[in-house]
């Protein structure tokens, strides 16, 4: 399956969860534990929103924010790091350093062999 095949049915398995699922609770999966971002909605460019990723082991990780067919907006952290909790802020800005549009999101913490996934939401930029 394509990197983008596989984003998109990622995507749709966290819009398809029950509705006190969605977003609201850590993501534990055996070496890694990943909260939900906070705050959650946010909007770009009042103030960012935090990951916040626990580690039982050093490790590679990628930790990635995507749009709702599954393209890569931004990628936060994408190399080694030391067992640990960790936080990282986002402004709201891709790759570009443009705020992105507001809606839904989802980012992915990868690391190593084990992965896991949260929703975001993003709100209307402050006029």
């Amino acid at each position: 399956m394509s990197r983008f095949l596989a984003a998109a049915a990622l995507a749709a398995l966290l819009l398809a969860a029950p509705a006190g699922l969605r977003g609201q609770t850590a993501q534990e999966r055996p070496g890694l534990r990943l909260e939900q971002n906070f705050p959650n909605p946010f909007t770009p460019g009042v103030s960012p929103t935090i990951f916040t990723y626990h580690l039982d082991a050093d490790s590679r990780v990628t930790l990635s924010v995507y749009n709702l067919i599954g393209q890569e907006v931004v990628r936060l952290v994408d190399g080694p790091e030391e067992r640990g909790t960790h936080r990282v802020a986002w402004d709201g800005s891709d790759d570009n350093g443009n705020f992105v549009s507001a809606g839904f999101y989802f980012y992915k913490l990868d690391a190593g062999e084990v992965e896991a996934l949260g929703r975001l939401r993003i709100l209307p930029a402050a006029q």
